[in-house]
């Protein structure tokens, strides 16, 4: 045979093939349209989401320092001096403030892996992994992610950002700040390059903030860039990128480097200073609809009065002072005053997600979301097209049809609510109707009846079995064995076709 007629005829089958699979795929997605669904949204009462958020992480600032319900103590018992602050406590009157927040690992690395995961064992190879991170859902949700950190800058979280300016010497004596980029644009927008360019001069202005001859100013200095830096990339969201909504993480790590080498002493002093620094940036968030979250990475302990700290050495890491670090949120729709219910610093991510309105959470976050807002969302989820709906009181306050996912947004908080569901299929689910409190945004899953598919327990959208809180339910379920059967016929059938055809021409060469 012509090896020119042939190689058509292989070119002719092949495409006949590829043809004939993505004819499959539409006639097998036609038949199971719960698969290409998109989710439902409904809007119950009108809802403020922000258009963005601070994290201000300072690195090393310990709760009992800075709360005036707490004391600090040293190791030999005795109490220490605690900071005198002007712009903490006002920050604190107008946000929520939990007054027990404690982590899980008592080192940079390790605090910062756990805020952005939600995992309380996190380090910076799970950081890394797909979906793990606050950074991950928000990029898949239109969010640009920016960061300008002294401290806390492992190679994963840097690589989770669209833009970055890091201490790359970890020192004020040879300070070097560099702009770094990561290329996510197949799900998040590219960096502005005004921001950039912003980012490269301030970088570049970095020396003469820690150019003093004076140990305090050095290292007071060292802080007030990353919150002047923090401040000019708010500004420039503002005026030159409105409408793009964005995660600007900052961390600040003068705190923690005073405590290690200045003593008691010069980190009260260090954190004083960054107190008088603080007020510019929190306007700029409050002013614009930006939620704004301070908190730390880690705390700090000393051995004594004046000595010098530290808190990842045994002696330190269990100790209240090394465990215990502020968290303070505010948001437009944040309820104001003292948390006083424990919490932990993998509850961190799913509580930003919540705030941001954003239902998913990283996917090994065993955190919880803190019940801070007014309000609440609820997602619904069906193993097939069906119709949903929610009352209060015996009253429908909303109700949606024709998908197998259903977003309701603006609920009451701290309300109970009722929730009916049924199929458009006709067929039967377990339970008709769950009745649910809910005190934080909730997944509530429904099955079909007898289906053993399904997850039986009832777990929060973090994975924590919680008050309101069902477990997320998979998709699949929707399907009958006999419908999928068949799907999973037709397509197999196709394809052994077409690899038939290929080897009965391949034989004829």
């Amino acid at each position: 045979m012509n090896p020119i007629v042939q190689k058509h005829r292989i070119t002719s089958t092949i495409i006949l093939l590829v043809a004939s699979f993505f004819g499959a795929c539409f006639f097998f997605f036609a038949l199971f349209p719960g698969l290409s669904s998109a989710v439902c949204e409904v809007e119950v009462n009108s809802v403020s989401s922000p258009e963005g958020a601070v994290i201000l992480i300072i690195d090393g600032l310990s709760a009992p320092y800075v709360y005036p319900e707490l004391t600090p103590y040293a190791l030999d018992g005795s109490p220490l001096e605690k900071a005198r602050l002007e712009n903490i406590p006002e920050i604190s009157e107008n946000s929520a403030r939990i007054l027990e927040f404690r982590v899980p690992q008592t080192f940079t690395e390790g605090g910062h892996s756990v805020l952005v995961t939600g995992n309380s064992k996190a380090d910076s190879e799970i950081v890394s992994f797909k979906d793990a991170t606050i950074f991950d859902i928000l990029h898949k949700n239109g969010y640009l992610c920016i960061a300008v950190m002294e401290k806390g800058d492992s190679w994963s979280i840097c690589a989770e950002q669209d833009a970055i300016l890091r201490d790359a010497n970890n020192s004020m004596a040879d300070l070097q700040i560099t702009l770094e980029q990561y290329d996510h644009t197949s799900i998040s927008p590219d960096p502005p390059r005004g921001l950039l360019a912003l980012m490269e001069k301030r970088a570049e202005k970095a020396p003469e903030y820690v150019s003093s001859k004076e140990t305090k100013d050095r290292y007071s200095g060292y802080n007030r860039w990353g919150i002047d830096v923090a401040s000019a990339i708010v500004e420039y969201m503002r005026d030159s990128a409105k409408g793009q909504k964005y995660l600007l993480t900052i961390n600040v790590g003068a705190v923690d480097m005073s405590g290690h080498y200045r003593g008691s002493y010069g980190y009260i002093d260090c954190i004083e200073t960054l107190d008088s620094d603080l007020s510019s940036l929190y306007n700029l968030c409050t002013e614009n609809n930006i939620a704004f979250f301070l908190t730390g990475d880690h705390g700090m302990c000393f051995t004594s009065d004046g000595s010098k700290g530290g808190h990842e050495a045994e002696k330190y890491s269990v100790t209240e002072e090394a465990q215990l670090v502020p968290l303070l949120v505010h948001a437009a729709d944040v309820k104001n005053g003292v948390i006083e219910e424990p919490f932990r610093q993998e509850d961190f991510a799913p509580t930003l997600l919540g705030v941001l309105d954003i239902s998913e959470s990283p996917r090994f976050a065993d955190g919880e979301q803190i019940p801070l807002k007014e309000h609440v969302n609820l997602k619904v989820e069906l193993p097939a097209k069906g119709r949903v709906e929610v009352l209060k009181a015996g009253n429908l306050i909303a109700s949606a049809a024709e998908d197998d996912e259903f977003i309701f947004s603006g609920l009451e908080s701290e309300a109970t609510y009722l929730i009916r569901a049924t199929l458009e299929n006709g067929e039967t689910l377990e339970e008709a109707e769950k009745e649910e409190f809910l005190n934080t945004d909730s997944i509530i899953g429904f099955k079909l009846k007898g289906s053993e598919t399904q997850k039986e327990s009832s777990e929060g959208i973090s994975g924590n079995k919680t008050e309101g809180q069902i477990g997320i339910v998979g998709n699949n379920a929707g399907f009958s064995g006999s419908k999928q059967l068949i799907g999973y016929f037709l397509i197999g059938m196709i394809n052994l076709g077409g690899l038939a055809a290929i080897a009965k021409v391949l034989k004829k060469k």
